[in-house]
Order: C-alpha cells, then structure tokens, then sequence
C-alpha cells in the first residue's frame, strides 16, 4: 500500500505552464513546409526534457513536478535503498537533466492510445534510469539528509581554471599549425624503424 492507502496513486501531473509547452512541441512536430522564420521560431522553443532551454517561470514549474515525480518513483517503483532517487536530486545536474527526460516520456503515456510506450518506460527507461544514478552516485548515494558533494568538485574546478584553459587552448592553436601527416594510415614516429 502507498501512504495515501491505495494500491497504487496516478502518475503527478505537469502545471499548465508545462503542459502548454508540451502541446506546442507536439503541435509543431506534426507540421510541414516549414518556412525559414518558422523553423528558426521551432528552434528557439523551450523543450522541456532540457530545463536549461526553458525560461525561469518554466524551470522553476518543471522543477516543482520533477520534486513531485521523484516522491512517485520512490514510491511506486522502488524498493532497494540502491535504487531510489536521492531526497538531494535537485544538487546532481546529471539526475536534473534525467530526470526531466523520464517524467516526460512517462507522462506521454498517460495519453497514448496503447501501452506499448508505458511498457517501454516500466521495461527500459526507468530501470536503466535508477540503474545510473546508482552507477554516478554510489550505492550508498546521498543519505537522507546528507547531501555528498560531488568527489569530481576539485576536478571540476581546476579544469574552469584561467590557466588549464590557455594550455588547452594552446594546444588547438598549435595542432591548427601543425604540418600535414605524411600520406598512409599511421605515420611512423621520427627514429621509429
């Protein structure tokens, strides 16, 4: 039983904001003979799936249903503590960006006309999905309560440093002036016999 005591509670249901996003991706993936100023106006749609092509007002409305669909997997479809998403989701940009995914593609099941992409998301989508936030966070993952930085952080910072940069940027300039590789697959390296 759920804690609401059903057997099982409806999948959480997007905001309008997000919906009307939805509706209009899905509106304009039917059309054809686009003119130039309408594929570039398609473009610049916000795609929900990818919260950081969305304005403030539609991140923010995605990021209130993510919290509500995250409760929902928990508790509708998780029972090893290895396989729950984190109470922290929200601090993991990796789960962020997969998780946006995963809603939407659920919640496109809630108006299909069979259950073959339901059956596709329970076979393939949400399993491979808790299966990788196991594999990047860890087994253990974050505690209740006990968010974990990134072990990457220093990493992280270290490659945004001014001087990393100006290495790597050297190297594509010097790679830029680099002579042309002798003709045939592999060049051999000077002294090589």
């Amino acid at each position: 039983m759920t804690a609401s005591g059903l057997i099982v509670v409806r999948f959480p249901k997007p905001s309008n904001l997000v919906q009307r996003a939805l509706d209009e991706l899905r509106i304009v993936a039917t059309a054809e003979d686009e003119t130039d100023d309408e594929i570039v106006r398609v473009a610049a749609l916000p795609r929900p799936w990818d919260p950081p092509t969305c304005s403030v007002e539609l991140r923010r409305s995605i990021y209130t249903w993510l919290d509500a669909v995250v409760g929902w997997i928990n508790e509708e479809h998780t029972w090893r503590t290895d396989r729950v998403v984190p109470s922290c989701w929200d601090q993991h940009p990796h789960v962020v960006h997969e998780l946006a995914t995963v809603a939407i593609l659920r919640w496109e099941t809630t108006t299909a006309r069979t259950a073959d992409g339901l059956e596709q998301w329970h076979r393939v989508t949400l399993p491979d999905f808790l299966k990788r936030i196991s594999d990047r966070i860890g087994e253990t993952g974050c505690p209740p309560g006990r968010h974990q930085p990134s072990p990457g952080q220093g990493r992280n910072a270290i490659y945004r440093e001014e001087g990393e940069c100006a290495s790597r940027r050297d190297r594509r300039s010097l790679d830029a002036e680099s002579p042309a590789l002798p003709d045939g697959p592999i060049a051999k390296c000077a002294g090589a016999g």
